[in-house]
């Protein structure tokens, strides 16, 4: 039993290390605070100590109301409470934002999981799509991630026909769009396409 207790005890005491090392590593000495305190809470978001990391993150939106990705990762943490209907407003606000193309891809998938929780399928639905036509553009759909997908569609409470035109619709015209790109021009309209992408212009 003192084993266990001590085992314990030692891993506490390793993921307080390490959110103190972190802070001093990417805290107020940096050149942008928000980002510093937005890397600590992402390491207290990834050894799940939700709170902590939601201290950081909203300390972050503190030091600078424009820093993004911090209202993205504080909606993951109230993913993960439950508190869905919070999430979608905080991840919305930092959608308004300047973000990566990736924190845009990743929020609306959060919002999809928010919005299926709150049992409002079509708007799940929305989301999803627009994190699918976003993902094929970014080359980051891997065989695993469309089995994900096509399983969240499988769960809302719509129709089966329109589940399943959904996903192949979806994936077959945002292949189709990507394939008929010059690809010189590519990375020229790429950005401006998949912000469009992203709040559902296209």
């Amino acid at each position: 039993m003192s084993k266990k207790i001590n085992r314990i005890r030692t891993t506490a005491t390793m993921i307080g290390l390490s959110l103190i090392t972190a802070a001093m590593l990417t805290g107020c000495g940096t050149k942008d605070e928000a980002a510093g305190l937005h890397q600590t809470g992402t390491v207290a978001f990834v050894l799940n100590k939700d709170k902590a990391a939601s201290v950081y993150f909203e300390k972050a939106i503190d030091s600078n109301p424009q820093y993004g990705p911090s209202y993205i990762m504080l909606g993951d943490c109230y993913l993960r409470e439950g508190k869905y209907k919070e999430a979608i407003e905080i991840i919305s606000k930092g959608l308004n934002l300047e973000l990566e193309q990736g924190h845009i891809r990743l929020a609306h998938r959060k919002l999809a999981r928010a919005y299926k929780e709150l049992g409002n399928s079509e708007k799940a639905l929305e989301q999803i799509t627009i994190y699918t036509r976003m993902s094929v553009w970014q080359d980051k759909f891997t065989a695993q991630k469309i089995s994900d997908t096509e399983n969240f569609v499988a769960e809302l409470d719509l129709p089966e026909e329109e589940k399943h035109m959904a996903m192949d619709k979806i994936i077959e015209e945002s292949t189709k769009a990507k394939s008929v790109q010059n690809p010189e021009e590519q990375t020229k309209e790429e950005t401006d396409i998949l912000r469009m992408l992203s709040f559902g212009l296209i």
